[in-house]
């Protein structure tokens, strides 16, 4: 269930991250056998620098700190990596990113499928690609069920977003602590008349 993942997860962190070290992008858990048959030395982490308060400022000691009650304030910024798990393309990832996949819009460039002035001329390819991406087609991924997690543990103070899919509120993450940096699908208004549109409506629209 993706909704209990990330609870459970967190349980086992502090004991996973004793046994894991990283340097330099690799990971060596314990003194585990290498391809070579060999026991593999755990490799020394570098010095962990600390916040003002003496917080380490690394993955063991800030969800060290959260479990302490050190930390009750925590804003979280997320963007398009948080929902690529979910099946929702990042924007420039090579060959897989959306921008890389919009040949069948016939845009003059990447970016003009977001550009307002190439909406009001062209709206279809922004309408089609909205009815791939529309809420309904894709499920939360566990990082949206760690920042839900941070608000029932009422140390979430906002969830800034760069994202469209509305997959925080999918998770549960409560509407007064998410700031849409992008709008969302959530709500909509025309922008001749401005008048405010339901996402139902939209989307049978689209």
């Amino acid at each position: 269930d993706i909704f209990t993942f990330s609870r459970a997860t967190m349980e086992g962190l502090s004991e996973d991250l004793e046994k894991v070290k990283i340097s330099g992008g690799e990971a060596t858990k314990g003194k585990e056998a290498g391809g070579d048959g060999k026991q593999q030395q755990p490799v020394d982490e570098p010095a962990v620098k600390k916040s003002p308060k003496g917080v380490p400022l690394s993955l063991k000691g800030i969800a060290k700190a959260i479990k302490e009650g050190k930390l009750k304030n925590v804003i979280v910024m997320t963007g398009a990596g948080i929902s690529v798990s979910a099946g929702i393309p990042d924007f420039r990832s090579p060959k897989t990113g959306l921008y890389d996949n919009l040949q069948k819009y016939n845009l003059p460039r990447p970016e003009a499928i977001f550009d307002i002035d190439f909406f009001k001329q062209q709206p279809k390819a922004f309408c089609l690609l909205a009815k791939e991406l529309y809420p309904g087609n894709f499920c939360p991924t566990p990082t949206h069920c760690f920042i839900r997690l941070l608000a029932e543990k009422k140390v979430l103070l906002r969830n800034f977003t760069q994202n469209i899919d509305t997959l925080e509120y999918g998770a549960g993450i409560p509407e007064e602590k998410v700031v849409q940096a992008h709008g969302g699908f959530n709500t909509a208004h025309c922008i001749k008349c401005h008048r405010a549109y339901s996402p139902d409506f939209v989307k049978q629209k689209t």
